[in-house]
């Protein structure tokens, strides 16, 4: 004989089985909302709305960017979200022209592609030739003969490495001056030794540099000199002190021989 449940129990299994139904929709309202989403995702991320339809480049003159953003895969109609814009920077940054890159994803449709690149400021005689150096002192190509707007250095104070090394010492203190120069007074800028002191010639006067410490300043001090209406033709600038510049007649100056 089948004893009858009391109606208690019955209300509290179906109080059970309705919580557990309850869950299990939950969870699976849940898993549908993130296989949607992700769906959604994946849509979007290959949709032409979000797909690459212009590359900004800011600051390049020399660096190869066609090629490497070409090798990273970086090109109109790629999906924005593919791009890895930290790979591309270090991959610009690899380039010998580049001092610093930076590489931007620009929602929707956007890839913004920033450089600062090395500026050649002197030549320096090298093995055979000449070779050019950038503003950060890497030694950057060799060329026949120097450059009319670089400053050029004298034998006796260097002679250049191989491409891609770094310069030192006595030739690193005249890449500070000659960076330090305004574009325009590098061509007729050139660097020699005095027994053991830096001396440079620019427009006919002769410039007394010393040793090669604080050449930033004095540079400045040189521009300001130069600037100054009074100087005259011919003179001999002391910047041995370069927060006391010091001006007198000089005999004619020659210039240091390569």
């Amino acid at each position: 004989m089948s004893v009858r449940a009391h109606p208690r129990f019955l209300r509290r299994r179906a109080t059970v089985r309705e919580h557990r139904a309850r869950r299990h929709l939950r969870r699976a309202l849940w898993v549908l909302t993130i296989v949607a989403a992700g769906w959604a995702l994946a849509w979007v991320a290959q949709s032409p709305l979000f797909s690459v339809a212009s590359i900004e480049v800011v600051g390049a003159r020399h660096a190869a960017v066609s090629e490497i953003l070409e090798a990273n895969r970086v090109y109109e109609g790629r999906p924005l979200v593919l791009i890895r814009s930290g790979s591309v920077a270090d991959a610009l940054a690899a380039d010998p022209w580049v001092k610093d890159a930076s590489v931007h994803r620009r929602f929707p449709d956007q890839i913004e592609v920033r450089l600062i690149e090395r500026q050649e400021v002197i030549a320096v005689p090298g093995a055979d030739g000449w070779r050019t150096v950038s503003d950060d002192g890497r030694i950057m190509q060799a060329v026949a003969a120097a450059p009319d707007q670089l400053a050029t250095v004298s034998r006796d104070v260097a002679v250049a490495g191989s491409i891609g090394e770094q310069v030192t010492d006595r030739l690193a203190g005249v890449v500070e001056f000659a960076a330090a120069i305004p574009v325009d007074l590098r061509g007729p800028l050139s660097v020699g030794m005095a027994g053991e002191e830096l001396v440079a010639y620019i427009n006919g006067h002769r410039v007394r540099l010393g040793d090669p410490s604080n050449m930033a300043a004095k540079a400045a001090a040189l521009v300001a000199v130069l600037e100054d209406p009074r100087l005259g033709e011919g003179r001999l600038i002391d910047l041995i002190a370069p927060s006391r510049p010091a001006v007198k007649p000089a005999p004619a100056p020659v210039s240091p021989q390569a």
